[in-house]
């Protein structure tokens, strides 16, 4: 097989998964609205949330009230609560990031620190070793 029809078949496999993968996505089941609604109660008025509507928009803040229909969420620096249906909402989430998200971000900046100051050492003591001489006894001249 040569590498030309090789990239070729690999680029139609790709887009035939990303394919397959956005149909899966729109044909998503609908999610019940009292499980939803026990994220919610789960979470209690005063606490920060970041919800997603079936329209893929999200909205982030603070719950200010639990109603049996409906809550109302209240977006940093707004004034005005957004009341929300449950039957609008798919996913009901934390508002900041997990602890285990902070070790990955810090564990992988570390680690790319520790790789480019390795790369970067080798390359200087591999190009210093180059010009240097062995001279038994100083007789280099």
């Amino acid at each position: 097989m040569t590498f030309s029809r090789l990239v070729r078949l690999t680029a139609v496999l790709l887009i035939s998964i990303l394919w397959l993968n956005t149909l899966v996505d729109a044909a998503a089941k609908p999610v019940d609205s009292a499980v939803m609604k026990a994220r919610v109660q789960a979470r209690g008025v005063g606490q920060g949330v970041r919800v997603t509507l079936a329209d893929k928009t999200e909205t982030k803040g603070v719950i200010v009230s639990i109603g049996e229909q409906a809550f109302s969420v209240s977006p940093k620096g707004s004034t005005h609560p957004q009341e929300i249906q449950y039957t609008q909402v798919t996913g009901v989430h934390n508002d900041k990031m997990g602890t285990g998200t902070k070790v990955i971000i810090v564990v992988a900046i570390a680690g790319a620190a520790i790789g480019i100051t390795a790369a970067v050492l080798v390359h200087d003591v591999n190009n210093g070793l180059k010009n240097i001489t062995f001279c038994p006894n100083n007789e280099c001249t």
